[in-house]
């Protein structure tokens, strides 16, 4: 009986130490500045095959360690949804144009009642109206807006997980 459940311990600490992506990605979107000995621990495997596994995933494209900042705490407390109506064909290129713009955080065309959906970031209301005014009016095919303020943030992330 004592043999069973010590062989039963170690096979359970055999299967928690299998690293998944899954795991690994989650673990690094909590806190990519961990080191590979603490993701290690952390994941119960060695710090050798954290690295490696790193590295395949960033080889592979499917992960970028980035820095990423505080809006609020750099001073642009303002966020808005900008709901854009664009002309069908000036899509792309009213997409192009608007990218550049350093206040967009992000961005998608949609389908529905507006053609692009927008997040972006100012210091104050003034900045907003400027940028509505000078800059979306001036941006090719865009028709018409409509512009919401976010009120209470819960997930500020730029990066939301994906796992």
């Amino acid at each position: 009986m004592r043999y069973c459940l010590k062989y039963a311990s170690l096979l359970h600490r055999m299967s928690n130490s299998v690293l998944t992506d899954e795991d690994l990605l989650r673990l690094l979107e909590q806190d990519a500045s961990l080191s590979s000995e603490k993701v290690a621990k952390k994941l119960n495997v060695s710090a050798p095959v954290v690295r490696r596994r790193i590295r395949k995933l960033i080889q592979a494209g499917a992960l970028r360690i980035i820095g990423t900042t505080d809006p609020e705490k750099l001073g642009f407390s303002l966020a808005a949804v900008i709901a854009l109506n664009v002309a069908s064909d000036k899509l792309n290129e009213a997409m192009n144009e608007l990218i550049k713009y350093p206040e967009i955080r992000w961005m998608s065309s949609v389908t529905g009642r507006f053609d692009i959906i927008l997040m972006a970031r100012f210091r104050s209301t003034t900045e907003l109206s400027d940028f509505v005014t000078n800059k979306l009016s001036q941006t090719c095919g865009v028709k018409n807006s409509e512009t919401l303020i976010c009120l209470n943030i819960k997930n500020a992330s730029v990066n939301n997980p994906l796992v």
